[in-house]
C-alpha cells in the first residue's frame, strides 16, 4: 500500500485534512441558513432599490432631473446603468468576468466579508477569494439558484464558515420591543467609524449587535460621509467629495444587508447567543418560520406575510380563492407591483416592503448630501444621543426609515410613535406583532431537547428494574404537518404532527436475589408527536417512540427494539413548561413530571421486559 501523501507544514495526511474539512462543512452548515436572504436575493433588492432612487430623488427636490443624478454617478463616482437597465454597475470595484453592482455589495456585505473595507480592497484584488466568491454566486445566479453552494464557497473562503457561526447581527432579539432594540444603537460604534484604522476592531464590536441596532450605526455614519461630501462640493473640493461619496455609498450598501435581513421571518422569532444558534433553538426555529407565512405590522400600518431565504419571491400562489382567469395574470398592475423591474417575475408583498424600506434608506443620504450641498448639514456626528435611553426618540425625529422595519414581537404600541392609519388600527396590529403562544410551543417541538429519565419495571422477576437515563431529541431535523393550524395561532380542534430522529441511553440496577444482573442500552430511532389543541392555550400531547439498539448484561450484546407511548398533561392543564425560563422550567419538571411513557423492550432471545 503506498503512503498517504502528508502536508508539509503538518504532516497530517490527505485523508485525515478532508475529514477534518468535512467536519467543519457538517458543523459550519448546521449555522449556515442563520443567514437571512440568499446572495441573489439581497443583490435584487439592492438593485431595485438604486434603480427606483432617481425618480424619487427628482420628488425630494435633491436633483432637477434624472439625467443630473446620472451625470453625477458617472462623473464622480464611475457608476452606470448597466445595458439591461436593471441595476447600476461600480466599475471601480469590477474585476471582469465580475460586475459589481450596487445589490452585489449588499449580498455580500455581512455574510461574505465582515467589513466595509476589507469589501472593497477584497473586490479590487483581481485574484482574491472576494471575486472567486462572486463568480461562484454570480454562476448560482445563473443556473437559478438563489445562492451558491455552501461547501463550495467553503473551499474558497473559510472564514465564511466561521461568520457564520459568530456573527449574530443579522437577527432581531426574540421578546426585546423596538425601543429595546433602538435603545442598543451605540453612538460610540458609529463615531469610531470615522477612522479608518479603527475599522476592524469597530466592526468586530457591531457584530454583537442586533440587525436593526447595527444597521443604524452604520446608516448613520453613511448619511455623515454624504454629509462631508456634500459640504466638500460646496466649497469646491471635487477631490474630497468624489472620496467623501464613494464611501457614503459603500457603508450604505453594506447597512442595508442588515436592514434587509430583518424582513425574513425567520429572523424575527429567534433569540440570539452562540449556544441558542449552535445548539439549540435559532437555527431550528429559523428554518421552520422561513417556510411558514409570518403576519407583521410596522409603524405606518402596513401589514404583511413574511417569508425566509430562498422564498423571497416565492410562495405566490394569488389564484387561490380566485374565480376568474382575468384576476391572475403576473403581468397585471397591482398596488404592490414596483416599476422599473422584470415584469414577468412574480413579486412578493415581503419584497415590495423590503425594497421601499431600501429606497427610504437610500433618499436618507442623498437628502444627507443635498441639504450640506445647500449649507444645511446636520453635522450628524456631534448630535448623537450621548445616553442609550435617548436613543429612540432620535432616530423616531430624525430617520423616517424606522417606520418601514417590521415591528419586533412583543412591542407594545403604546410606546411607540405610530402614524395615524395605524393609530385607527391599533388594537388590531396589537394583536398582530405580540408575543404569539404557539412560538414557544413550536420552540419545544423544534428545538433540540434533552430529557432526564427515571424508569421503573412493572414485573420486578422479569423487568430491568430502576434505572436512570437520558434521551436527546434531534427535533432540529423534523418533519411536521399543520393541518388547519398555522405557525401564529391555534384554535379549538386543531391538530399539529411532528415526526423527528432520536438518541437515548438508559442503565439500569440488577438484584442478585431475583437473578437480575446490571445493564445498559443504547437505542437510536424516531419520535412521533401529535398535538390536539382544545382551545387556543390547551393541548392534548400525545407521542410515540420506536428505538432500536444495543442492549449489554452478562457480559453478552444483543440486540433491543423498544416501542413506547405517553402522555403530555401538564399543556392539557395550562401548565406550559415551554413558557417558563430554564432555571424555573427544569425544577419543575423534576417535582411535577407532567409527562408519562410506557416502554416495551424486546431484547433478541430474552422475554419482553
Amino acid at each position: 500500500m503506498s503512503n498517504p501523501v502528508k502536508n508539509k507544514k503538518t504532516g497530517r495526511s490527505a485523508s485525515t485534512m478532508w475529514r477534518v474539512r468535512l467536519l467543519l462543512v457538517w458543523f459550519c452548515g448546521l449555522t449556515f441558513s442563520a443567514y437571512a436572504w440568499d446572495f441573489a436575493e439581497h443583490r435584487k433588492i439592492g438593485d431595485r432599490a438604486m434603480i427606483l432612487m432617481p425618480e424619487r430623488l427628482v420628488a425630494a427636490g435633491i436633483f432637477p432631473d434624472e439625467t443630473t443624478f446620472y451625470a453625477l454617478l458617472d462623473s464622480v463616482l464611475d457608476v452606470q446603468l448597466s445595458e439591461d437597465s436593471l441595476s447600476f454597475v461600480l466599475n471601480e470595484l469590477s474585476q471582469a468576468p465580475n460586475r459589481v453592482t450596487y445589490g452585489t455589495l449588499c449580498g455580500l456585505a455581512g455574510d461574505h466579508v465582515s467589513n466595509l473595507l476589507l469589501l472593497e480592497t477584497g473586490l479590487q484584488a483581481h485574484y482574491s477569494k472576494t471575486n472567486r466568491t462572486l463568480l461562484l454566486e454570480v454562476d448560482a445566479m445563473q443556473h437559478f439558484l438563489t445562492g451558491a453552494n455552501s461547501v463550495e464557497l467553503l473551499k474558497v473562503n473559510l472564514a465564511y464558515g466561521v461568520m457564520a457561526i459568530k456573527d449574530l447581527s443579522h437577527f432581531y432579539s426574540y421578546g426585546d420591543d423596538l425601543n429595546d432594540h433602538l435603545r442598543k444603537i451605540d453612538t460610540e460604534l458609529i463615531r469610531a467609524l470615522a477612522s479608518p484604522a479603527h475599522v476592524n476592531d469597530t466592526f468586530a464590536k457591531l457584530d454583537r449587535l442586533l440587525s436593526m441596532s447595527k444597521y443604524f450605526c452604520i446608516h448613520i455614519f453613511a448619511t455623515y460621509l454624504a454629509e462631508e461630501a456634500g459640504k466638500a462640493h460646496l466649497v469646491g473640493d471635487a477631490y474630497s467629495a468624489s472620496d467623501y461619496l464613494f464611501y457614503a455609498m459603500l457603508y450604505e450598501a453594506f447597512a442595508e444587508h442588515f436592514l434587509q435581513d430583518s424582513f425574513a421571518s425567520g429572523h424575527q422569532m429567534v433569540r440570539r447567543g452562540f449556544g441558542a444558534s449552535a445548539v439549540s433553538n435559532n437555527k431550528a426555529l429559523h428554518d421552520f418560520y422561513n417556510t411558514v407565512p409570518v403576519q407583521t405590522a410596522n409603524l405606518k400600518g402596513e401589514t404583511w406575510a413574511s417569508f425566509g431565504d430562498k422564498r423571497l419571491n416565492q410562495n405566490m400562489e394569488e389564484y387561490v380563492g380566485k374565480e376568474s382567469y382575468t384576476e391572475i395574470r403576473v403581468t397585471d398592475p397591482n398596488p404592490y407591483k414596483l416599476p422599473k423591474g422584470d415584469k414577468y417575475e412574480r413579486e412578493t408583498r415581503v419584497f415590495y416592503q423590503v425594497v421601499n424600506a431600501t429606497c427610504q434608506s437610500l433618499l436618507e443620504v442623498w437628502q444627507a448630501y443635498g441639504k450640506a450641498v445647500q449649507g444645511e448639514a446636520m453635522n450628524v456626528l456631534t448630535q448623537l444621543p450621548e445616553k442609550r435611553a435617548d436613543w429612540p426618540a432620535f432616530v423616531y425625529a430624525h430617520y423616517p426609515v424606522v417606520r418601514d422595519f417590521p415591528l419586533p414581537f412583543g412591542t407594545k404600541l403604546i410606546e411607540v410613535p405610530l402614524d395615524s392609519v395605524a393609530l385607527d388600527r391599533q388594537k388590531e396590529l396589537q394583536l398582530i406583532v405580540q408575543e404569539p403562544f404557539t412560538r414557544n410551543f413550536i420552540r419545544s417541538r423544534v428545538a433540540n431537547s434533552f430529557s432526564f429519565t427515571v424508569t421503573d419495571g412493572t414485573n420486578t422477576k422479569t423487568a430491568l428494574g430502576a434505572g436512570i437515563g437520558g434521551r436527546l431529541s434531534l427535533s432540529m431535523f423534523n418533519w411536521h404537518r399543520f393541518g388547519r393550524a398555522n405557525a401564529m395561532s391555534a384554535r379549538k380542534g386543531d391538530v399539529i404532527h411532528w415526526l423527528y430522529p432520536m438518541i437515548s441511553g438508559n442503565y439500569f440496577w440488577g438484584d442478585a436475589e431475583q437473578g437480575r444482573p446490571d445493564s445498559w442500552d443504547v437505542k437510536a430511532g424516531a419520535a412521533y408527536n401529535l398535538d390536539l389543541f382544545v382551545s387556543p392555550r390547551r393541548f392534548l400531547g400525545l407521542y410515540a417512540y420506536m428505538e432500536m439498539g444495543v442492549d449489554r448484561r452478562s457480559q453478552e450484546t444483543r440486540f433491543v427494539a423498544a416501542p413506547a407511548m405517553g402522555v403530555q398533561l401538564g399543556s392539557l392543564l395550562g401548565l406550559h413548561t415551554f413558557n417558563m425560563p430554564g432555571w424555573l422550567r427544569i425544577p419543575f419538571s423534576l417535582l411535577l413530571p407532567l409527562k408519562f411513557a410506557i416502554t416495551c423492550n424486546k431484547v433478541k432471545g430474552r422475554p419482553v421486559e
